[in-house]
């Protein structure tokens, strides 16, 4: 008899699940193009996975109102699990997992590419190799947000900010390996600069105002000051008390002031002008920054 094949998933293709899940995603990130991390919500009815391992890491977060009875194995390690809405399991890159459930159930993966999270482990401290710990399901209330607001990102249709969303993937692989992760030689250790340097930082607020209109993202800001993206974020943060994808906001709605006052042009063309990709997204994130909405606001000041 022959021996059972193991199934290999690569989450980097447009629908991988198919051999694994019963169902498509209901949404993903697979178009955006999420650097080093995609994001999936499922729906599927009750099902045993068949045997397989993911080349990606995985995190699965439960978005089931109720408890959800399930078991699953990694390597061989058995455990029943009583999922609720929450909890996280985690299924590192290339680790053989059967996953049974035994009802309807709802649920977030976030899957990470092991180079991508080799990278921030080498940019936040001295980690060469490391290993990350599988982990059955429990809560995870970190990961469970960043999970969240993911997904709220993801279903404004495109709006989302990819500096924010470039942050909150950091901040999620830094939690991985603080808090999951086992390393071969160093422990991470965290920089005591107390800032960028003045010229550091003058030269990112430089690309952020030139470049406004643009889609900023996290590694271009980085990139000009010749930084780590993990680095470059906490030590901006550190000089100006936002982190990036605040500070790139305030300046859009800051140039956005500018432009109601001294212009006439139409709100739409404003708010192509300071990269916001619709005029309900550049509304929205005004009228929370500032109280009342862009109209309202240059029909208060402007005389």
């Amino acid at each position: 008899m022959s021996e059972k094949k193991i199934l290999s998933v690569d989450i980097a293709q447009e629908d991988p699940y198919g051999e694994v899940l019963p169902r498509s995603p209901v949404i993903s990130s697979y178009h955006n193009k999420w650097e080093g991390l995609r994001f999936d919500v499922h729906q599927q009815p009750s099902h045993e996975t068949p045997e397989h391992f993911i080349q990606q890491h995985l995190i699965s977060i439960s978005l089931n109102p109720q408890l959800v009875k399930a078991e699953r194995f990694f390597n061989g390690h058995f455990q029943e699990e009583n999922i609720i809405n929450g909890d996280v399991a985690i299924i590192p890159a290339n680790i053989n997992h059967i996953s049974r459930w035994q009802s309807d159930t709802e649920f977030i993966t976030v899957s990470i590419e092991p180079a991508f999270l080799k990278r921030v482990a080498i940019d936040t401290g001295d980690w060469q190799e490391f290993e990350i710990k599988p982990r059955f399901a429990a809560p995870d209330p970190l990961i469970h947000h960043i999970g969240l607001v993911l997904k709220s990102e993801l279903e404004s249709n495109g709006d989302g900010n990819r500096v924010y969303i470039e942050s909150l993937t950091n901040t999620l692989c830094v939690h991985l390996l603080k808090n999951y992760c086992v390393a071969s030689n160093t422990n991470l250790y965290y920089s005591k600069d107390r800032g960028l340097s003045h010229w550091k930082l003058k030269q990112a607020i430089a690309y952020i105002n030139d470049n406004l209109d643009q889609d900023l993202t996290l590694a271009e800001i980085a990139a000009v000051v010749d930084m780590s993206m993990y680095h470059f974020s906490r030590l901006f943060k550190q000089s100006t008390g936002f982190a990036p994808h605040q500070y790139v906001m305030n300046c859009r709605i800051e140039r956005a002031k500018k432009l109601l006052i001294q212009t006439n042009q139409s709100i739409e063309k404003i708010c192509e002008q300071i990269g916001f990709q619709s005029q309900s997204h550049f509304t929205n994130v005004f009228r929370k920054i500032m109280g009342i909405t862009p109209r309202a606001y240059r029909e208060q000041v402007k005389i």
